[in-house]
């Protein structure tokens, strides 16, 4: 009896899923304590304090997943693009106009994920030319470590090839989405950490009610990351 009590709810939240849509709100930081703040060393070159400067700048910034069982698109906050300006003929950022965070976060880029046929992409423009870039599956290695987050029972999962990649995920939400395109898990990835930035939920919706696209986009021609190094380096630090 109480198996086929299980099966029931199984089937019901299955169901659900099928049809409806949920939506997580993230938090993307960046850790700055652990910085020397610019002009402190006067050992550091004027280029030096500028990245300094950049990095303390840096402001928190959300970024929003819409999913249902199977796919996935994830967006960040609308921000101005960075400004480049011409100085003495040489080209330049203002630091104060670069939100170092919202580029990490993403960006103007869209991320789009359909676990039916196992595909993960995200678009971008390269030189005036749209791209789309196919992500590569990360292979993730769970441990035992748990806590809460936000009433669900979490599980620690570590990027294989990138130790300073920390997932923590959930069971309770079971469907294998994620910031950014970091996913593959067996349920809801709810924090990211990856190096000094960090992804943290903010607000959880099962039943996302309003009306917004988890759409595919079908603009650009299709790029591997190592076709991307080849042209660009890499832009985005995946």
């Amino acid at each position: 009896m109480k198996n086929l009590f299980l099966l029931v709810l199984l089937f019901g939240y299955l169901n659900l899923w099928s049809q409806g849509k949920g939506k997580i709100t993230y938090l993307v930081s960046l850790e700055k304590s652990t910085f020397e703040a610019p002009y402190e060393n006067p050992e550091n070159t004027q280029e030096q304090n500028d990245a300094l400067e950049l990095l303390h700048n840096a402001q928190n910034v959300e970024s929003y997943l819409i999913f249902n069982d199977s796919v996935s698109g994830y967006y960040v906050e609308d921000k101005d693009t960075p400004k480049f300006e011409h100085v003495d003929g040489a080209i330049s950022i203002n630091p104060t106009v670069v939100h170092l965070t919202w580029i990490r976060a993403g960006g103007e880029r869209y991320f789009y994920t359909d676990w039916s046929r196992d595909y993960n992409i995200s678009t971008f423009d390269l030189m005036g030319e749209k791209k789309r870039l196919i992500s590569k599956t990360i292979h993730w290695t769970i441990t035992e470590e748990k806590k809460e987050i936000k009433g669900y029972l979490c599980q620690k999962a570590i990027d294989s090839s990138n130790e300073k990649r920390v997932a923590w995920f959930t069971k309770e939400i079971f469907v294998k989405h994620g910031p950014r395109g970091v996913n593959g898990l067996p349920g809801m990835i709810l924090e990211f950490y990856d190096n000094k930035f960090s992804y943290i939920v903010q607000d959880i919706e099962l039943d996302y009610q309003e009306f917004e696209e988890i759409y595919e986009p079908m603009e650009g021609d299709l790029i591997t990351n190592e076709e991307l190094k080849s042209l660009a380096g890499n832009p985005f630090g995946n």
